[in-house]
């Protein structure tokens, strides 16, 4: 499936992929409403913030021209959806402030174990390494603070670039970026419809990170970062 020779370059995707939330969204969702004199059960915001998210089908609405302010504004319509009864904030935008800072600190996410080992073996084996990533300014300071800085030569933010995934003009920045061709390029990530067929559209080669064993059917999915070495080679 995945040619060696032929392949040069490693994209991933971020979070979900390389690390996630910590310990989970309720929980820095409810702490930070506890601020703000709102208490609310952590297992009760995670799922609804599951529910919205789904709901929006991800982030997929945003694959057409993106801003900074559409993505702000997007997460505000979220975790508006999520609290529901905004009347019980005295200063619901100043609840969202402070939760969107948040997000864009290293003690709000947390590596996967697999990251670091395979991230190591990947620069030893010789691979150009990159993040294509729905995300905005704040990628490039967790990205930073989580210490993967120095294995990526580039990343690619949705907002920065103004699209975002899955539609096809992110992908191929990040390809002109890197001087790559498509056809020696790989993406991975844990979106069946931001990462594997967003990246498979343009002709990239894809695998999907399925961490939670959903076993899709007719994709070339993954596990385990750690899987990743070995198909390579």
């Amino acid at each position: 499936m995945l040619d060696q020779r032929k392949i040069k370059v490693v994209f991933f995707d971020a979070g979900g992929t390389l690390f996630m939330p910590y310990p989970s969204v309720g929980d820095v969702y409810a702490r930070t409403a506890a601020r703000h004199g709102v208490v609310v059960q952590a297992h009760e915001v995670e799922e609804a913030f599951h529910k919205s998210w789904h709901k929006r089908n991800g982030m997929v609405s945003l694959a057409g021209q993106t801003t900074e302010k559409i993505e702000r504004d997007w997460w505000y319509a979220l975790v508006r959806d999520v609290f529901g009864n905004l009347e019980a904030f005295k200063d619901f935008d100043a609840f969202f402030e402070e939760l969107y800072d948040l997000f864009a600190r290293a003690e709000c996410w947390r590596l996967f174990e697999d990251t670091l080992p395979v991230l190591d073996r990947l620069k030893v084996d010789g691979y150009r390494l990159g993040i294509i990533s729905n995300w905005d300014h704040r990628l490039f300071s967790i990205v930073e603070q989580l210490g993967l800085a120095s294995y990526f030569e580039h990343v690619t933010a949705s907002s920065k670039v103004g699209t975002a995934k899955p539609g096809a003009a992110i992908f191929h920045h990040a390809l002109k970026t890197l001087k790559v061709p498509v056809e020696a390029a790989v993406h991975i990530g844990d979106s069946l419809v931001d990462d594997y067929h967003g990246a498979t559209a343009v002709g990239m080669k894809a695998l999907l990170l399925d961490r939670h064993h959903k076993a899709y059917n007719d994709v070339v999915r993954i596990e385990s970062l750690s899987e990743i070495p070995a198909l390579l080679s």
